[in-house]
């Protein structure tokens, strides 16, 4: 047998490459067009048939099926750089769709827009938390953020009753630790102050600064950044309000003294809604809903179903169901193995005790929302 020639070889190599090279970038573009497919008609990113199907055709476009084993492991690579690829690109169309916070500019839920997306999307602001899911199921906005709960006074229930009732899919989650600043008119002095706006709660967390001037007249306004607007309007040195830092940079007012909360644990905990039910990020974490049936035990037997499919119940959430006295509907959090199969099999379960089981979202959870952060 006669000796190849390597040189001549390796530029035959070379000239294969090339050819795949060009190849896989044209699949990656395709992956693109797909992963908006997939967002448009709220598909997962990963469809198991689908990619058994390919594996298949693609072995049976071999010549040479000694390399069955190869073209099977070359394709589950080329597959899984697809959905990553598609991932990624979904991601990177988040800075140019829009986000839906409830407030005004300055307020604490557009801080926490900012705190999960950065500064690049464009941020709408809606009057209620309605809005909010009625822009992100019509799609009008991608996404949606808006507060569950807070680590001291609980939850949002209104928040949780629009879960329910919008066909909204949660993608992730963020913590926004409660910051209370002292916000006045450029050059303000701490001794021309003699009236400070805020909304209720901002004046109740800050106790111990409000103590050290009691001659300060506390009036309670609308919400906080709307306090900071009309300290801003009104040009009144003597004028200041509590808010948040954003609200100082959208109202041109200077923070006089930060972090002026009595507590530094306080944590509001936010959602990101979106019309599409594809995560931000891996998930490892879930929320459901179900409502009972009027039989003894459903309750019970339901929770046994966590149990025995390992899963860590986080927050469970009753709200009463509008029109049916004392039938409630069910909210859970859980962690644990998070993956379409498993969760699948926790609904069927639900399904022989419980109605209206559905899987609100499987997503990335904040850090301190972990059980073992």
């Amino acid at each position: 047998m006669q000796v190849p020639d390597i040189a001549r070889s390796r530029e035959s190599i070379d000239q294969i490459d090339a050819q795949i090279v060009r190849l896989f970038e044209e699949r990656m573009r395709v992956s693109r067009d797909i992963a908006l497919y997939k967002q448009a008609n709220r598909m997962d990113i990963l469809n198991p048939a689908r990619e058994a199907q390919v594996l298949s055709a693609r072995i049976g476009m071999l010549k040479d099926h000694t390399f069955d084993q190869s073209i099977t492991d070359l394709f589950e690579t080329i597959m899984s750089l697809s959905r990553q690829e598609q991932l990624r690109f979904l991601e990177e169309q988040i800075r140019a769709r829009s986000v839906a916070y409830m407030g005004i500019p300055g307020a604490f839920s557009e801080s926490a827009v900012v705190g999960f997306f950065g500064d690049e999307p464009e941020r709408r602001s809606y009057p209620t938390f309605r809005d909010v899911f009625r822009a992100v199921a019509d799609q009008e906005v991608r996404y949606g953020v808006v507060p569950v709960e807070n680590s001291s006074s609980g939850s949002i229930n209104d928040v949780y009753d629009l879960l329910g009732e919008y066909a909204c899919h949660i993608v992730g989650e963020t913590l926004l630790p409660v910051e209370q600043n002292l916000l006045v008119l450029p050059g303000t002095r701490m001794e021309e102050i003699t009236t400070v706006f805020s909304h209720e709660q901002g004046f109740a967390q800050c106790p111990d600064f409000l103590a050290q001037h009691p001659d300060w007249t506390c009036t309670p306004y609308f919400n906080t950044a709307i306090a900071a607007k009309h300290v801003s309007e009104t040009g009144n040195p003597a004028y200041a309000a509590i808010a948040s830092t954003l609200a100082a940079r959208h109202y041109g007012l200077e923070v006089l003294a930060p972090g002026i909360q009595s507590s530094n644990i306080n944590r509001t905990r936010f959602i990101i809604v979106s019309a599409s039910r594809n995560s931000i990020g891996v998930p490892n974490k879930a929320t459901l809903t179900f409502t009972l049936r009027h039989e003894r035990g459903t309750l019970h037997h339901a929770l046994s179903s966590f149990v025995a499919l390992n899963f860590n119940l986080t927050h469970i959430e009753s709200r009463p169901i509008k029109g049916r006295n004392w039938e409630y509907r069910f909210y859970v959090d859980l962690t644990g193995n998070i993956t379409d199969d498993t969760l699948t099999i926790l609904l069927k379960s639900l399904s022989t005790f419980c109605d209206d089981e559905r899987l609100l979202g499987a997503y990335r959870a904040a850090p301190d929302t972990r059980p073992d952060a």
